[in-house]
């Protein structure tokens, strides 16, 4: 017998077949634990979004018909939770940056110079031209491609493009001092880094 799409079993749902959430669930549910995990760093929380996830798909069952790339959607949406989730944390970055990453550049991450760094980000980010916040967050919190904000936004690819560019430009030199590079000295290594830190 055929495994059914993810597809077909979000139009079963939409349907009201208990028996395709109940094959979407066990197709998943690990998979997403997994992907969470690597945003909060443990299994409860972990367990708890993916859930929560779960309970709001059957919740809203009678929408599901209507979305097209439903394997990316259950991505997308485990990895909101899980920005959700990290914002009520104190002292996290609205923009995860990696705490590995940090440390290796020389920043505390349970000293007062983290704490400061993150409220320097968040009001770079807030200081952002309007288009150029939007298309930040929507590709940085929200996941999605290029492509897609284009559509959202009525936009060009290459607009997207190059606001994405230009707003990293900037955070990468608004958090400069903290990370240890001159955003003049271009050629410096850690310079790149932070355009790293900042695009993933």
């Amino acid at each position: 017998m055929q495994t059914p799409s993810v597809q077909s079993l979000f139009q079963g749902i939409a349907r009201e077949q208990k028996e395709d959430f109940n094959q979407l669930f066990y197709r998943y549910y690990d998979r997403l634990v997994a992907f969470a995990m690597q945003y909060v760093q443990a299994r409860e929380p972990a367990e708890e979004i993916v859930s929560a996830l779960f309970v709001s798909l059957w919740q809203k069952r009678e929408k599901l018909d209507a979305i097209r790339s439903p394997e990316v959607y259950l991505f997308i949406a485990v990895k909101n939770g899980c920005l959700n989730y990290l914002r009520r944390l104190p002292g996290r970055f609205t923009t995860l940056p990696d705490d590995a990453f940090l440390h290796n550049r020389g920043v505390d991450i349970h000293g007062p110079e983290y704490k400061e760094l993150v409220k320097v980000l968040n009001m770079a980010i807030s200081k952002l031209p309007e288009q150029r916040r939007i298309i930040f967050r929507l590709i940085k919190e929200e996941g999605l491609k290029a492509k897609e904000v284009a559509e959202i936004l009525s936009v060009s690819v290459r607009t997207v493009e190059s606001q994405l560019y230009k707003a990293v430009k900037s955070l990468a030199a608004a958090v400069s001092h903290y990370l240890g590079y001159d955003p003049q000295q271009k050629k410096q290594q850690s310079g790149k880094d932070v355009f790293f830190f900042l695009f993933f």
